[in-house]
């Protein structure tokens, strides 16, 4: 049987969850300078619409943080030998 394990699952998941994660925490700080009007970020779009797209990124950047740091903590936790290996019978 050549099925893919659940770590094959987990590697898929934390990189792109962080990739995912990389974009919207970039999406969050502009919004936010713009907020600020500092950096001259504000030129690039309105205040109200920063303001709005600032507050739809909270969620999704919730997720997508929770969803990465589960798999990494995970992963790290194995290195470490916290959570010790299956052995097949």
């Amino acid at each position: 049987m050549t099925g893919k394990n659940v770590h094959y699952y987990l590697i898929k998941t934390a990189r792109v969850s962080g990739w995912l994660l990389f974009g919207l925490v970039l999406l969050y700080i502009v919004t936010g300078f713009v907020l600020c009007q500092r950096h001259g970020f504000h030129r690039l779009i309105d205040v109200q619409t920063a303001l709005i797209l600032h507050k739809l990124f909270e969620w999704p950047l919730l997720i997508a943080f929770a969803t990465h740091s589960v798999a990494t903590i995970y992963f790290a936790l194995r290195r470490w030998g916290w959570i010790a290996r299956r052995t097949k019978h």
